[in-house]
């Protein structure tokens, strides 16, 4: 054979594998509305694999009939992989956990825990504890309902010198950096204090922001939700929408309903949900729908003071091509 014909052969090869997940091939993609899992945590486990620093669910929530395993999620044609990652660290570092909900001890809820900074990162060090939704097909529109608890110590962020801009919940990422894939671009939602010195209020803000180098992020759009002061020490509903579009058609939406409390729209945005330059967009293959991830300073502040930093989840469900009511 032609060195020249072989040596072109070999390069399809490579090409086709590089791009087969990008670009979704041999995967046809759809706007059917379906549920693709949900779960109270009843009947879960964790299992860590201490050598690479994440623990994978098992078990099937009989609350519900259907989309209700872990085992067949991981079988979901549109779901890669489901996890909890730590990136790094031990247990006594940090940890994820199945146990009793704070407010009834007989409803079983899933607890993340920063204890400290377990990850290097250059001069300094960081903490996460994350679902990572991965390696996903044709989630263009991804919809999903949780209830989330902030531990009552968090409050005492409130009283700490230093603003609060990176104390990550929920992220979604189109192309992901790390992936060797162009044009990353990501939607997060944190937890906030914008001011110096003690205040009275935090918030939910949300940006998109794209990777213009290596690391280096750049706001597209931020959206501030100071009409709504976070609540700590109790349930609320967060309902959350995401689709996969442009400046003209990419749309995120977020809900919380406090428990016995009434619904309060944070952010609805019409604006690019992808990177401005993406011409092939192919819906959002990682995504961490729940988020703990934050800076060693925050992380000490609350350790050197004896305050629990610890958030809990309940009651998750995720969808695709569903919209908000």
């Amino acid at each position: 054979m032609n060195i020249l014909k072989f040596a072109g052969i070999i390069f399809l090869i490579l090409f086709f594998f590089s791009c087969k997940k990008s670009v979704n091939w041999g995967k046809e993609c759809d706007d059917t509305e379906e549920l693709i899992f949900h779960t109270g945590f009843n009947n879960c486990t964790l299992t860590e694999n201490t050598k690479y620093s994440y623990e994978k669910f098992s078990g099937t929530d009989t609350v519900f009939t259907e989309s209700n395993s872990w085992e067949l999620l991981d079988e979901n044609p549109y779901i890669g992989n489901c996890e909890i990652s730590y990136e790094d660290g031990e247990k006594s570092q940090r940890y994820a956990e199945i146990c009793n909900d704070p407010e009834d001890s007989g409803n079983k809820v899933l607890k993340f825990k920063i204890i400290e900074p377990h990850i290097r990162e250059a001069a300094h060090k960081k903490g996460r504890v994350q679902v990572n939704l991965s390696g996903n097909q044709c989630i263009k529109e991804y919809y999903q309902t949780v209830r989330l608890y902030l531990h009552p110590d968090m409050a005492f962020l409130k009283e700490w010198e230093e603003q609060v801009h990176w104390l990550s919940l929920f992220e979604f990422w189109n192309n992901a950096n790390w992936n060797g894939e162009r044009n990353p671009f990501r939607v997060t939602v944190n937890l906030v204090k914008n001011e110096n010195g003690p205040v009275d209020n935090m918030y939910f803000a949300a940006k998109g922001d794209r990777d213009i180098r290596l690391g280096d992020w750049d706001p597209v759009w931020y959206e501030l939700a100071d009409d709504f002061s976070v609540p700590f020490g109790t349930w609320m509903e967060i309902e959350l929408y995401l689709k996969e579009g442009d400046k003209d058609n990419g749309r995120f939406y977020m809900a919380v309903t406090p428990e016995n409390g009434e619904k309060h729209v944070v952010f609805d945005v019409y604006n690019t949900t992808q990177h401005p330059r993406e011409k092939y967009p192919d819906g959002y293959t990682d995504m961490n729908p729940l988020k703990f991830y934050t800076s060693d300073d925050l992380i000490n502040y609350m350790k050197d003071n004896g305050k629990n930093l610890e958030i809990y989840w309940d009651d998750w469900t995720f969808c695709r091509n569903k919209t908000p009511e």
